[in-house]
C-alpha cells in the first residue's frame, strides 16, 4: 500500500492510531500518535483509516444558525497544538453555509502531489494533514482549490485557488478562536477577496502623494 505523509493509520499488531510523519530507512514509517511521540514501525505493519479524520471527541454540537441567514465567508486553514508536545494538525474549517468541494496539494518546486479531496458540509472541519514542530522548514507549500456550492439560493462566487506556505514567523502570533473548530489555532483565511491594485489605482497613489512645489 502507497502511504503519504499525513494519512491517518492504525497498527496491525497493537491498538494504537497515528499520522504518518516520517519515512525512514529499511522501509520503516514514523508515526506520531496524539502524545506527539513517533513511534517507528514496519509499513506492513499498518493499515489505513478511511473516512473523516476527526475524532470522537471532536464532535461538535448542532450550530443554531438563524433561519434565512446565509453566511457567505469564512473558509480557514486553522493549525492546532502546542510546540512543547511537537504535533501539530492542519485543518479546513468551514464556518459559511456552503458545502465545500476540496482539493488540497502539497507543492515541491514544479511537482504537485494531492494531500486531500473531499466534501466539506456547511458549519463543519476536517483534518488534512499532520507534522511535526520541530520540522517546520520542511513542511511544504499548499495549494488550496475549493469550489463553494449551496442547494439554498446564493451568490454565484468563483472558484478560490490559494497557495499558501506556513512560516515558523508566523506562529509567533497569538492562536484564535474559530466559531466551529473546538480549539483555537492559528487561523489563515482562504476566501479573503484579494484587492488587486492595477496600474492606474497605482499611478494615482504616486500622484495624489507627490509633494507639491512651493
Amino acid at each position: 500500500m502507497n502511504f503519504k505523509i499525513g494519512d491517518l493509520v492504525r497498527f496491525v499488531d497493537e491498538p494504537i492510531e497515528g499520522h504518518i510523519t516520517s519515512f525512514m530507512k529499511d522501509g520503516l514509517v514514523g508515526v506520531t500518535d496524539d502524545t506527539g511521540f513517533e513511534i517507528p514501525v514496519a509499513s506492513q505493519k499498518i493499515t489505513l483509516v478511511h473516512g473523516n479524520m476527526r475524532q470522537v471527541e471532536d464532535e461538535l454540537e448542532e450550530q443554531n444558525i438563524p433561519v434565512g441567514k446565509f453566511i457567505e465567508k469564512g473558509i480557514y486553514l486553522a493549525l492546532t497544538g502546542e510546540q512543547k508536545d511537537g504535533l501539530v494538525k492542519f485543518f479546513l474549517v468551514n464556518e459559511t453555509s456552503y458545502e465545500l468541494l476540496v482539493s488540497v496539494m502539497e507543492v515541491q518546486g514544479t511537482k504537485h502531489t494531492g494531500l486531500y479531496a473531499n466534501i466539506i458540509p456547511a458549519r463543519e472541519y476536517h483534518q488534512i494533514y499532520t507534522a511535526n514542530f520541530s520540522t517546520i522548514h520542511k513542511w511544504p507549500g499548499l495549494l488550496f482549490q475549493i469550489i463553494r456550492t449551496s442547494r439554498k439560493p446564493h451568490n454565484a462566487v468563483p472558484m478560490i485557488e490559494k497557495n499558501l506556505k506556513i512560516k515558523a514567523l508566523d506562529l509567533i502570533n497569538s492562536k484564535e478562536h474559530s466559531e466551529v473548530l473546538p480549539e483555537k489555532a492559528w487561523l489563515y483565511e482562504l476566501d479573503k477577496v484579494e484587492e488587486n491594485i492595477g496600474i492606474d489605482k497605482l499611478k494615482d497613489h504616486f500622484i495624489s502623494h507627490r509633494p507639491t512645489k512651493k
